[in-house]
């Protein structure tokens, strides 16, 4: 006989046992105390916060024959029918199976006709109910509009926004909120005890922030966990069965960004890859662990709660890395993980990413400038012509200021040639040349800030590598992003924000 899931055998029985969502409790029981219950119900919320277990409670309370207050009973007929599937009285409809208009008409607009057969209503649960077809919602608005009275709908979704205006006005709305890392480590500490193992405080957080918030989701990956686990649950068990990173190699590679320490940045990155992570998986730790160090770097409501080891170990990389830093390793992250499903070598490409962010331009630190009362007379014959300005440096300097990515792809640029009619610009990196050419804003952005900048009106060329490498073609410097000053700063943030 196969073995009952976890989160189908720890549902919630009673209102009371609903965690996390005291608001739709509260309300539900006040419905119930006072005899105020809605024909028709909208619950809606993100996969695993307990829609569907709230709208079997309401059958329940609705149909027991001994509740106490607004509480089902749990022990008479129809509570036990209901909570093991097999009361005539309530009727569960998977709309993303059953979503047409026959399927509507025949498994709940024709049930809904008659009498219940031992309860004193007729409860329809509708789940993910945005996938019926507009017809199905047609046929299904008038039963809800005017419901016989012995009938209760109960709509359950996770899109409340492809459910139609006019089904929602005829229901009474629940918002069902995603769950807490303290409420889902409660609830995993409670199902393991009840099952007797004994789990580690890391490995709970750890589950609870996989789970994002969702309790079928948290009891289903401990469920996973304890089928291959021998004694107690650690969180290094935790970390190799679900494909995670540990928090001391990700630190290693974030303070090395940050420090300009390509060593531990490819110490960190060689550590993940002997355990078999894929840079995807390198670049998502990444991404929350600098949440969990930007958590503690400002005191805010620390992930690793309750465990005063990680807690330190957070806020002291924090300290390392600084929050100017911070934000743009957090910069260069996200935009990584955007674009490492476009690249063929992903390790490799992946070093050499992050090994660049290590080493940012900074910006010039402008001498302090000493006024002389009376500066001394310079005689003609020393004067000395000022320099002409490097308008592909003024570009360079202008877009890095606007975005850390831009700083990283153009560093690494120099002029190598430069005409009356023509600028060649040459890329030290390919990986530069081409994150411009692929991307056609920033190319536009580029070019809109090289117009700018050059006012001869010169061709713009760039090429990679010496003299001996073929330039790519040549770039006319009228593009989309007609802008300058500050309209160019703002579209020129928003361009490489987006790429």
């Amino acid at each position: 006989m196969a073995q009952l899931a976890l989160y189908r055998k720890y549902r919630s029985q009673t209102f009371g046992d609903l965690v996390g969502q005291e608001h739709v409790v509260r309300t539900l029981l006040n419905a119930f105390t006072t005899g105020r219950v809605a024909q028709s119900f909208l619950f809606t919320g993100p996969r695993g916060t307990g829609k569907t277990s709230t709208a079997r409670l309401v059958a329940k309370a609705l149909s027991c024959s001994d509740r106490q207050g607004a509480e089902p009973c749990n022990t008479c007929v129809n509570c036990l029918a209901i909570s093991d599937g097999s009361s005539l009285d309530v009727m569960e409809v998977d709309a993303a199976s059953e979503a047409g208009v026959d399927d509507v008409r025949e498994r709940i607009i024709a049930s809904a006709e008659y009498m219940p057969v031992s309860a004193p209503y007729r409860v329809f649960i509708i789940d993910e109910v945005h996938d019926l077809s507009a017809k199905a919602f047609d046929a299904l608005l008038k039963t809800i509009e005017e419901p016989p009275p012995h009938a209760i709908f109960i709509l359950a979704t996770t899109e409340f926004h492809k459910v139609p205006a006019t089904i929602r006005s005829r229901c009474q709305k629940f918002e069902f909120h995603r769950a807490s890392i303290g409420n889902l480590a409660d609830r995993i500490r409670y199902v393991a005890e009840a099952e007797g193992y004994e789990i580690d405080g890391p490995a709970v957080q750890t589950i609870a922030r996989m789970a994002d918030g969702g309790y079928r989701d948290a009891l289903s990956l401990l469920e996973q966990l304890l089928l291959t686990c021998e004694g107690k649950l650690t969180l290094d068990h935790v970390m190799d069965q679900l494909g995670l990173i540990q928090n001391d190699s990700v630190d290693k590679i974030l303070v090395g960004m940050a420090q300009g320490a390509p060593d531990m940045v490819i110490s960190g990155l060689d550590e993940t890859y002997q355990l078999g992570r894929d840079p995807r998986s390198i670049l998502e730790a990444c991404l929350s662990r600098v949440s969990d160090i930007t958590r503690a770097l400002y005191n805010v409501d620390p992930t690793a709660k309750g465990d005063a080891t990680a807690e330190a170990t957070a806020r002291d990389v924090a300290s390392q890395i600084g929050p100017e830093r911070l934000t743009r390793i957090r910069e260069v992250i996200a935009s990584a993980h955007k674009s490492v499903k476009d690249v063929t070598l992903p390790k490799v490409w992946l070093e050499s990413w992050l090994v660049s962010a290590a080493f940012p331009k900074e910006a010039p630190v402008p001498a302090p400038r000493v006024e002389s009362a009376k500066p001394a007379p310079v005689p003609k014959a020393a004067v000395v012509a000022k320099a002409p300005t490097n308008p592909w440096a003024q570009v360079v300097e202008q877009l890095s200021s606007q975005s850390a990515l831009a700083r990283m792809h153009l560093d690494k640029t120099s002029v190598a040639k430069e005409t009356d009619s023509e600028v060649v610009v040459s890329f030290d990196r390919a990986m530069d040349l081409d994150w411009v050419n692929e991307k056609q804003k920033v190319l536009g952005a580029i070019l809109t800030a090289w117009r700018e900048q050059d006012t001869q009106g010169r061709k713009l060329t760039f090429k990679v590598g010496g003299n001996g490498v073929k330039p790519q073609a040549t770039h006319e410097a009228a593009v989309e992003l007609p802008a300058e000053g500050e309209k160019l700063h703002e579209l020129a943030k928003e361009v490489f924000e987006e790429n």
